[in-house]
């Protein structure tokens, strides 16, 4: 009699997990694939240090291999931000800024984080938004000013300077909405919003 008690919660186990055996899969391919970004990222941080351009083709074959991983992992894991954070960085290490700038929209418009708006910003940039990578960078920067401690020394004392501004205008009722994700047509990028009369 125990032994078919055994036999019974094993199955009941077995039955229990083996739903989850494909998230647990795409956990590891999610692990592999950061692995595979982090290691373009060592490369380019290394040619940046060295000053030189780096083994550009050996940055964007781990940058593929882990987008594609990362791929993999999505369908087990949708609306993972990891997963999409991950294919938007393997994006921009691939020199596909107008395909993670699309995917960072998309993610933004469903769940706003710092680390998409940070890297939106990072996607604008290559494609020569500046006025929109500067409103994605002050958007991150107000949300954290910790996710923005990759950014250039200039570029992160200019948007602290700015969020002091904003905070001081949100506490003194003059502020009628945190800054846009993407600025008015024509106007400048490093204008803050009005105050509310």
């Amino acid at each position: 009699m125990s032994r078919l008690w055994r036999l019974l919660a094993i199955a009941a186990l077995a039955a229990a997990v083996w739903p989850e055996l494909p998230r647990y899969a795409a956990e590891w391919r999610l692990r592999a694939a950061n692995q595979q970004l982090e290691r373009a990222l060592d490369g380019v941080q290394q040619a940046a240090r060295q000053g030189q351009a780096g083994d550009v083709a050996q940055i964007r074959q781990d940058a593929a291999q882990g987008l594609r991983l990362a791929g993999q992992a999505a369908a087990a894991l949708p609306g993972d931000a990891r997963v999409t954070l991950a294919r938007a960085v393997g994006l921009l290490l691939s020199g596909r800024g107008g395909e993670a700038a699309s995917l960072l929209d998309a993610a933004v418009a469903a769940s706003e984080r710092p680390e998409f708006t940070l890297n939106l910003g990072r996607a604008r940039t290559t494609q020569g938004d500046s006025a929109g990578a500067d409103a994605a960078y002050l958007r991150t920067a107000w949300a954290s000013a910790q996710a923005t401690a990759t950014l250039p020394r200039a570029l992160r004392e200019t948007l602290q300077r700015q969020v002091a501004e904003l905070e001081a205008r949100l506490r003194a009722g003059n502020l009628p909405a945190p800054p846009p994700l993407r600025p008015a047509p024509a106007s400048n990028p490093t204008q803050l919003p009005a105050p509310v009369p």
